[in-house]
């Protein structure tokens, strides 16, 4: 991201007794006489180490810098008290001018001192950085004595030089008191340092759910241990660790380069438009042209639906992870009083479909674990669960899957491993619509293994979808998704076509001329769905209709699919799917427009959607949530969400704790004519160890 960077293009000569003046000025560095520098020449630079630091970091160097410097200050305080009062004992009558100016000037050295407390401003220390070549390699010392509460440590001379970590993957600390881990790389000829940190403990929790590895206690295990990481920072510090566009391009680029298996990208936030833009044609090709394996994390905006986030759960490239809690996780890490009955998926994890219509979730891992932590943080391990767990718990998963692979010589192929994980999936809850929220289910390494083995032979084939409803051009989706009260009033005919996809440089005439693939098409409801019964499918691609008819369907929500099976071989499942959600709300007839859900029966972890109308000319919606028949604590989310052409998705969301039965009243903003989603959920581990129902009505 360049927020650790340093101009160091300053250059300097030592003097003969090897000292150099330091680029931050405020004192003369000695280089250690150890430290081979053919050229003689000494890249100078400084940084504000604050700026390197976590907000948390920094708050608490802030609070213990304070502490000494108030003892320091109450020191000088203190002093300063008795030279008045030993003043004013020697001379009790001071009518001399010298003796008055002796005596104001003692008691102007005490409001001083008092008074410059109120207005303490700890800037942070400053850290002296020296880059220079070693005749092989880039080399750089820092100098923390500012950093350090004992003078002796922290210089120049006594610091272990470190080079671009890639090359010997030694990193430092900058002291005892803030045991902040960094690396370092050097760029542009020694012109520019730049000094990593995290900007959070995220990236190493993450890491470490990955592939940590203690082959002294395995328990501690990650989920590939060992395998080798490389560390992209795509998280600016300056932006609170928010990513940009040029961190993450760069990310791309070094997974490339380093010729990398899997990605994994614990990242994301609401997008306007799913599947479109520049860093997702970048993606596309990172996958489609060099066969890697990108995988991320859904977001946490549940639980109401189209809330996935970008990328993870908006690029069709990329697999696209939900968050899933077991029994065991839900006693062995979240320490709950009772665990649930089955595993099911957090409350909080996003729910597609994707505003074109995709699934958005394409399958679910454990999404918490207690892993490590960096040691700024003053503890090894940590909870923390999110969908940013989930992800490299299947990119975990992923790389035992590619590991054997390699291993039997079977061909490694995006599309391939994406396939054989959504088809031996185990399905997380028992209705069509849980797939909206779950993706394909919960993923099974040694049967998707299983499934590859027994697949190897066929070619590794993504099947892209595109659809237009008959008729127009645009807009061009990758699902159907009626969800206005418009649509749901009469039947709609779809093409969609199908486009088989091979990696860049497949041969066109061993494998793009024989493929050929004989599809039997079916519906998951045949009332609502018609679909054609059989489609031959070559290189070129081929195009069907479906006709979906909704006007008999009840208020709420419905999910479908269409899908593909290859008739010669049936049991390697859905060749492609065609996802089909219908929202149909409920109209408001009535005036004043009031609309009321009365005795809604909720145990942990339930969700209960409704469908509104809302009426055109209406812009604020005032409601009130009424609770009974509990006895515990109860933790309710509450969401609404209305989608709107050319806008990000518009959410309203509410966490609301409920410690008797009561009512509660808020009011936010709507627009008119459009179909809002309310979602209500009680929070999946609040309840547990009560066996009382929690009855809402919500008007």
């Amino acid at each position: 991201t360049g927020s650790g960077d340093v101009d160091t293009s300053k250059v300097v000569k030592a003097d003969g007794d090897g000292r150099i003046r330091g680029a931050s000025g405020w004192a003369s560095l000695v280089v250690s006489s150890s430290w081979k520098n053919p050229s003689g020449e000494w890249h100078v630079g400084y940084k504000l180490v604050y700026e390197l630091f976590t907000d948390s970091l920094t708050s608490r160097l802030k609070k213990e810098r304070k502490k000494k410097w108030d003892e320091k200050n109450q020191e000088e305080i203190a002093k300063a008290v008795m030279h008045l009062d030993k003043f004013e004992q020697k001379h009790t009558k001071v009518e001399d001018p010298k003796l008055k100016r002796v005596h104001g000037d003692l008691q102007n050295r005490i409001d001083i001192l008092r008074s410059q407390a109120d207005t303490y401003d700890d800037k942070g220390p400053v850290i002296d950085a020296v880059v220079w070549h070693d005749g092989e390699v880039w080399r750089v010392a820092l100098d923390t004595q500012s950093l350090e509460d004992d003078t002796k440590s922290g210089k120049l001379a006594d610091f272990v030089p470190l080079t671009n970590y890639r090359i010997e993957r030694k990193y430092g600390i900058f002291s005892k008191l803030d045991a902040c881990t960094f690396v370092v790389n050097v760029y542009d000829e020694g012109n520019i340092l730049s000094i990593v940190t995290d900007s959070s403990p995220h990236g190493t929790h993450v890491a470490g759910i990955a592939a940590s590895f203690h082959p002294q206690e395995p328990l501690l295990n990650g989920v590939a241990p060992g395998a080798q990481l490389i560390s992209c920072k795509i998280g600016d510090s300056r932006l609170g660790s928010m990513e940009t566009g040029t961190g993450l391009t760069r990310a791309l680029i070094a997974a490339v380069e380093h010729k990398c298996d899997l990605i994994n990208m614990s990242y994301g936030e609401p997008t306007l438009l799913p599947d479109y833009g520049r860093f997702v044609d970048l993606v596309n090709e990172v996958v489609n042209e060099h066969r890697l394996i990108f995988v991320s994390s859904a977001g946490n905006s549940g639980p109401a639906l189209s809330t996935v986030g970008a990328p993870g759960g908006t690029s069709s490239s990329i697999i696209g992870v939900g968050a899933y809690v077991s029994p065991a996780m839900a006693a062995g890490a979240h320490s709950v009083v009772e665990p649930p009955a089955e595993g099911l998926e957090y409350t909080w994890s996003s729910r597609g479909p994707t505003a074109d219509g995709d699934l958005g979730v394409c399958i679910s891992a454990p999404g918490g674990a207690v892993a490590p932590v960096p040691t700024w943080t003053l503890q090894g391990r940590m909870l923390m669960n999110g969908t940013s767990m989930a992800s490299p718990s299947a990119c975990g998963g992923i790389a035992l899957l590619i590991s054997a692979m390699k291993a039997e010589g079977i061909t490694v192929s995006p599309y391939s491993v994406r396939k054989a994980l959504e088809n031996t999936s185990i399905p997380v809850g028992g209705l069509p619509e849980d797939k909206l929220t779950t993706g394909q289910g919960l993923m099974q390494v040694d049967k998707a293994y299983e499934y590859i083995q027994k697949s190897q032979d066929f070619p590794c084939v993504w099947y892209q979808i595109k659809i237009n409803q008959s008729g127009k051009s645009t807009p061009t989706s990758r699902g159907i998704y009626l969800r206005e009260s418009t649509a749901c009033q009469h039947s709609t005919e779809w093409a969609v076509r199908i486009e088989p996809k091979f990696h860049e440089g497949a041969s066109k005439l061993d494998e793009l001329v024989p493929f050929e693939e004989c599809i039997e098409l079916h519906s998951s409801d045949n009332a609502i769905l018609r679909v054609p019964e059989y489609l031959l499918l070559t290189h070129n691609g081929r195009t069907f209709n479906i006709i979906v008819d909704p006007m008999n369907l009840r208020d709420g929500l419905h999910y479908y699919e269409v899908y593909g099976i290859n008739c010669k071989a049936p049991w390697r499942g859905p060749l492609f799917r065609i996802p089909i959600t219908i929202t149909k709300p409920k109209a408001v007839m009535n005036r004043p427009p009031l609309v009321s859900f009365s005795r809604m029966s909720f145990l942990p972890g339930h969700i209960e959607r409704r469908y509104i109308e809302v009426p055109l000319g209406a812009s604020w919606v005032e409601a009130t949530i009424r609770t009974s028949g509990f006895d515990t604590t109860r933790r309710f989310f509450i969401d609404t969400i209305q989608i709107c052409p050319l806008r990000r998705p518009i959410k309203f969301e509410r966490v609301i704790t409920f410690s008797s039965p009561t009512a509660k009243s808020f009011a936010f903003p709507v627009v008119g004519g459009q179909t809002m989603e309310l979602a209500i959920a009680q929070f999946w581990s609040s309840g547990m160890g009560s066996h009382e129902t929690t009855i809402v009505d919500f008007e």
